[in-house]
């Protein structure tokens, strides 16, 4: 799924960088809503799918 994510956004920047920028910040914010869905500090696990997620949105 990962490399399918940097795929996309790597099209995304070929074809529209503004919306690649858009698509990249929706997701940001929809990591940063799951993990403050938790009280207090999200799980290990969350922070690191989020710090993944991050990575493969980055490395495009």
């Amino acid at each position: 799924m990962l490399p399918a994510l940097t795929a996309a956004i790597s099209l995304l920047k070929q074809q529209d960088p503004a919306e690649a920028d858009n698509f990249r910040n929706t997701v940001i914010v929809a990591i940063d809503a799951a993990a403050h869905t938790h009280q207090g500090q999200p799980s290990p696990t969350m922070t690191d799918m989020a710090r993944k997620i991050t990575g493969a949105l980055d490395a495009a």
